[in-house]
This record gives structure tokens, C-alpha cells and sequence, in this order.
């Protein structure tokens, strides 16, 4: 791309005018060739989670994803694994009208013994 000094050594008008023109659209691009480099920051109106990251690191971090302090465990303060099953003797109840049991165990036992204190006409 010429420069203004450039233009005014050419000998042509039409060299000149056409300097002229290259000059304002380098001028206008931002030194580009007329053309004007536009940046996600640029962009108006977006979503400010999706332009917040220029990765998929970067985006996680700006919405704080990935940054749970959940911890996998076997206590009351920690989450199960998602293969884990509770045994029915660990599931505690809700106090039942009738019933003794704390756990679900418990409670299934002395209902089934119940049942076939009924079926036996007892």
C-alpha cells in the first residue's frame, strides 16, 4: 500500500487518483487493504457468558463451572459416586405411627411380618 509521499511522485493522474483511493482504504481498514479486522470484544450485544471466554477453559472459568467444591465420599457432608447404591439397613426413615423400624429395612421386615401374621389369622 503507497503511502502520501509515494502518491505524489507518480506521474499519472489516474496513478495518482488511484494511489489516493489505496491510501484512504488502508487508511480506513486500519492498514488491513480496506478491510477492518473485527475482535469478539468488538461485537455489541452478545451474551456476556459465551464472550467471556476465548476458550473452553476460559469460558467455564468466566461462568465459574467447574469450580464446584462438591467432594465425592461416604459422609453426611459429601456427595455419593454415581455408581453407588444405598443399602436398604442405611436408609433412615421418617418416624411411622405403628412402626418401630429406623431404616427401611426395618420397616420392610416388620410390615412383611405383619402380612403373614394376617395371612395366618393371627
Amino acid at each position: 500500500m503507497p503511502n502520501l509521499e509515494e502518491v505524489k511522485h507518480r506521474t499519472t493522474p489516474v496513478g495518482k487518483i488511484l494511489g489516493v483511493i489505496e491510501y484512504l482504504e488502508q487508511q480506513e481498514g486500519g492498514g488491513n487493504g480496506g478491510q477492518t479486522t473485527v475482535t469478539w470484544a468488538d461485537v455489541q450485544g452478545k451474551p456476556a457468558v459465551i464472550a467471556a471466554g476465548a476458550d473452553q477453559a476460559a469460558a467455564r472459568a468466566a461462568i465459574g463451572a467447574g469450580t464446584s467444591s462438591l467432594a465425592i465420599g461416604t459422609t453426611a457432608d459429601t456427595a455419593a459416586a454415581g455408581n453407588h447404591t444405598h443399602t436398604a439397613d442405611t436408609i433412615t426413615t421418617a418416624a411411622i405411627t405403628g412402626v418401630t423400624g429406623s431404616n427401611v429395612q426395618a420397616v420392610i421386615a416388620e410390615l412383611a411380618a405383619r402380612i403373614v401374621a394376617l395371612e395366618s389369622g393371627g
